[in-house]
């Protein structure tokens, strides 16, 4: 009875650490949701810098041979160069330039190796200077994968279910922390998704606008 109970609420922990409102978009390269910022029109050379729309940087490795740090983006699951491995805690990060976009879901995936190497604390960061962060999503559950025991699995989640919605940023980073019970951390890709803030008219424009809709009442009067 007893080792039955704990077995209870060893699934339970297991399906609390996936929970969220996460969503478990399947298995493999099929499962990605491509067309994401970095690679909008999903034609990126998985091997090399060409055609993306974004400058990848990150703490450790930073290179898509030898599973470097850019292989995260490179729309590719599995072993070699298909994921990043093996640092024991790091990250990498997206940098739009100019451009900077509210995060409104992102998918994070596992790499084929063992279940240990996956991080259990682990957070997205947004940024605009590439100095100051803040954090936009974390995941932290001591001894639990997001992906439990599956492999090149393919997690989404989503603004408004599993993270407020927040300012616009033109840098995304994943920051690992730790994993689960290895010397060495792995991931094998990264997707993020986001639209353009609401544009706000400018000081001037606004106050032509007011002119404008003073004018028009105006108009109205005098033919009433």
């Amino acid at each position: 009875m007893k080792r039955l109970f704990s077995l209870l609420l060893a699934v339970a922990a297991l399906y609390a650490g996936v929970a969220q409102g996460a969503v478990v978009r399947g298995v493999g390269d099929l499962a990605l949701a491509k067309h994401d910022l970095t690679d909008p029109e999903d034609d990126a050379d998985p091997n090399a810098y060409v055609n993306y729309n974004a400058v990848f940087r990150s703490s450790i490795e930073p290179q898509f041979h030898d599973e470097g740090a850019f292989n995260v983006f490179d729309n590719k699951l599995g072993g070699g160069n298909n994921k990043w491995c093996c640092h024991i805690n790091g990250w990498v990060e997206a940098d739009f330039g100019d451009k900077r976009y509210q995060l409104t879901s992102f998918t994070v995936s596992s790499a084929n190796d063992a279940t240990g190497r996956d991080a259990d604390v682990w957070q997205i960061l947004g940024s605009n200077d590439g100095k100051n962060y803040t954090t936009i999503f974390s995941y932290d559950h001591d001894g639990i994968s997001p992906w439990g025991n599956s492999r090149d699995q393919v997690i989404e989640y989503s603004a408004g279910v599993d993270y407020k919605l927040p300012a616009a940023y033109s840098i995304f980073r994943y920051q690992a922390y730790s994993v689960i019970s290895d010397n060495a951390n792995q991931l094998a890709e990264l997707e993020f998704f986001g639209r353009a803030p609401a544009e706000v008219p400018e000081p001037a424009s606004l106050a032509l606008l007011g002119l404008g809709l003073l004018g028009l009442a105006g108009w109205r009067r005098k033919r009433g």
